[in-house]
């Protein structure tokens, strides 16, 4: 049997890696979790915050993992421009110490950073569109939020371990995805929760939205969850892969289809409050690696994603 340790195993993509690696058979999983009570059949779950060193260092000499997939991170880049100190503390401090803790108990464990596409250089303003230039793991980084500039400099802690001590860490930089269980910060789990509420009477039929012109790789997070485990198995020690479609979405057409697929009317109106303060204009992956490396492709049309994600939140209301 292998140990498998997931970080964040409360969060969105968790919920879906999880029974992933317990319907293999071949893992003994555990998660860790700053959530008070949190539990998952099958899986041992301990609370620990991933910021507290002398913590996560004596839970992994009790785990020793063959192999990590570090999925927390504070992830949603509006609450980052608002929470700067707790983003680096838990996206860059925390990885430290799952590092330190990792180089001193289970040093040959095989681990896999999830970092974001947020980190490449923003597309000059005329140069965007869906026939721009994807970004592949060559092109060049200039984070754009807290939350980009955490998620870098936790891949460059990777790099930094993997050239010290031989660490087997690899960097998954995962593009937009979205699917059912998604927190509601997000913009397209946000719309669906909106239109959901709207069709109970629970709100006005109104969605207030924000850049409506940002344009997406937008991936399922079902197919996000079947990647990573083929990922960490076969990647190179410092290898970054993307983990994206290769086509952008506009919000704009996120917000259409869940608007097609509404019960009743609803408006839209544009709520400033929702721009952020800096905005990659567009962001779209080239998945050569993630297809010619590993054999993966995606298996969830858009359209079937954003409709589960609306009837998740049509039974959340109920």
């Amino acid at each position: 049997m292998s140990r498998v340790l997931v970080t964040g195993c409360s969060g969105f993509l968790a919920s879906h890696l999880l029974p992933r690696l317990l319907a293999a058979g071949t893992n003994q999983v555990f998660g860790i979790t700053e959530v008070p009570g949190f539990t998952y059949a099958d899986v041992e779950v301990f609370q620990v915050d991933i910021r507290r060193r002398l913590d996560i260092a004596q839970m992994l000499e009790i785990i020793r993992p063959d192999v990590t997939y570090h999925l927390a991170a504070v992830a949603n880049v509006g609450f980052t421009w608002k929470n700067p100190e707790l983003t680096y503390e838990v996206n860059f401090m925390g990885t430290s110490n799952l590092l330190e803790a990792l180089q001193a108990s289970a040093p040959d464990s095989r681990l896999l950073l999830m970092s974001s596409a947020e980190v490449y250089r923003a597309v000059p303003p005329g140069e965007g569109g869906a026939g721009s230039e994807p970004f592949r793991e060559s092109s060049p980084t200039a984070p754009q939020s807290p939350y980009a500039l955490s998620k870098l400099a936790m891949e460059m802690l990777g790099d930094l371990y993997g050239r010290a001590f031989a660490m087997k860490a690899c960097m998954v930089r995962a593009f937009n995805f979205t699917g059912p269980g998604q927190d509601r910060r997000f913009v397209a789990s946000d719309f669906a929760c909106q239109v959901a509420r709207i069709e109970r009477g629970e709100a006005a039929p109104v969605i207030r939205v924000g850049n409506l012109e940002a344009e997406r790789d937008f991936s399922d997070v079902r197919d996000v969850a079947r990647w990573l485990p083929v990922i960490a198995a076969g990647a190179r020690p410092g290898e970054v892969v993307n983990a994206c479609s290769g086509q952008v979405v506009s919000i704009r057409r996120i917000l259409d289809i869940l608007l097609a697929a509404a019960r009743v009317p609803i408006r839209v109106e544009t709520d400033p409050a929702r721009f952020r303060p800096l905005d990659n204009p567009v962001l779209r992956g080239n998945p050569g690696r993630l297809r010619a490396r590993f054999g993966l492709r995606p298996e969830f049309a858009l359209e079937r994603t954003l409709g589960d994600l609306l009837e998740h939140w049509r039974g959340r209301t109920a």
